[in-house]
């Protein structure tokens, strides 16, 4: 569902490689979102990605100027314009937004060559200022997938790092696994390292650090129970006994769980009305599980963010408050609108097994 707040420009800039094949299987798109102050961060993930790449971002009106930045990326960077398409959201300034009373965002064209571009990239990347708003995490995301120029999606998180060659490594079990219709999919193990270090992106070098204590499973401080999947000793053993990529069923272990996941352009979308930090990602793994989806988790290929987050910052906390509270008032004005709906306000660890309140 199309979000009714928020105003959205698919395609605004289009990769011009498909990565369509011989072998006619489809690639794996990365799908990720982004604000406007993430730009060094987004602009390297075409360095460290093989195929192509959606990214949702979002805007205000004191952040548009990232779009004539990012026009000048396309236009100056080849890797750049092979790999990457751009969708972009704003808040419309009325209750219900439509293609109609929408206004049209025009770029100028650029009077620089790309070498006087290139020359002043820094300066123009730091003069470009985060929206000042709460994040659609969700919503994003789903403008990510739908413009997706593939059916298979990895949706990351764009401050992660993919291991080496993932995007051709994960390439035949995805298509293999995940097909739209046997509810499957894949799940990616995540970690984090120490800042300062050589950022592990392969398996030799992921363990070997993992054993120097210098690399964890991501959020290992602070939300273990979130990114942790079980069977890591194994899956480092099967990942180096063999260049061929396999794939294990694991268990939900429960609905805190936020994995990343590789799904088909079929398979369920975000609950686009839940904001920033609000369980973004639980609840659409929870609503894969409760409709019988199965997880499992390849080998050889994982993302890596690069520092080791300790705890909650005190924004996030503030941010997660306020969100929360904002979040219930909104769940409930939408099963009050809605007939016959049963509203979960309390569910156990299992998606299986829950309780509901009937409103």
């Amino acid at each position: 569902m199309e979000n009714e707040k928020y105003c959205v420009g698919y395609n605004f800039l289009e990769a011009t490689e498909s990565f369509r094949e011989a072998d006619n299987l489809e690639p794996v798109s990365l799908v990720t979102h982004a604000t406007s102050d993430m730009m060094g961060t987004i602009e390297k993930l075409t360095n460290s990605w093989d195929g192509p790449i959606s990214l949702g971002i979002f805007i205000d009106s004191n952040s548009r100027n990232v779009l004539e930045y990012l026009a000048e990326v396309y236009r100056c960077d080849v890797r750049f314009r092979r790999k990457m398409t751009v969708h972009f959201a704003f808040l419309h300034k009325s209750s219900v937004s439509s293609a109609a009373n929408c206004p049209i965002i025009e770029i100028s064209n650029s009077k620089k060559n790309c070498q006087q571009f290139f020359a002043s990239q820094d300066d123009l990347r730091t003069a470009i200022v985060g929206p000042f708003q709460n994040f659609p995490h969700n919503f994003m995301r789903n403008i990510a997938r739908k413009g997706s120029k593939s059916d298979l999606h990895f949706l990351m998180d764009g401050d992660m790092i993919p291991s080496q060659h993932f995007a051709i490594k994960i390439k035949e079990i995805a298509n293999r696994i995940v097909d739209g219709k046997h509810k499957k999919v894949l799940t990616i193990r995540r970690f984090e390292t120490e800042s300062g270090m050589d950022i592990p992106t392969d398996i030799k070098k992921l363990l070997d650090s993992k054993k120097l204590q210098r690399t964890f499973e991501f959020h290992h401080r602070y939300f273990t129970a979130g990114y942790s999947i079980e069977g890591l000793d194994e899956w480092f053993n099967k990942s180096e006994e063999s260049d061929m990529v396999t794939a294990n069923v694991v268990p939900y272990p429960g609905y805190i769980w936020e994995i990343q996941p590789i799904l088909h352009r079929k398979d369920p979308y975000n609950a686009d009305y839940f904001p920033s930090r609000v369980k973004t990602m639980h609840a659409l793994i929870y609503e894969l599980c409760r409709d019988g989806y199965t997880f499992h988790v390849p080998t050889h290929v994982f993302s890596i963010h690069d520092g080791i987050q300790h705890t909650n910052t005190v924004y996030s906390k503030a941010s997660i408050t306020h969100q929360e509270a904002a979040t219930m008032v909104l769940l409930v004005f939408k099963a009050f609108r809605s007939q016959n709906v049963n509203f979960e306000l309390n569910y156990l660890d299992w998606c299986d097994t829950y309780k509901k309140f009937e409103i």
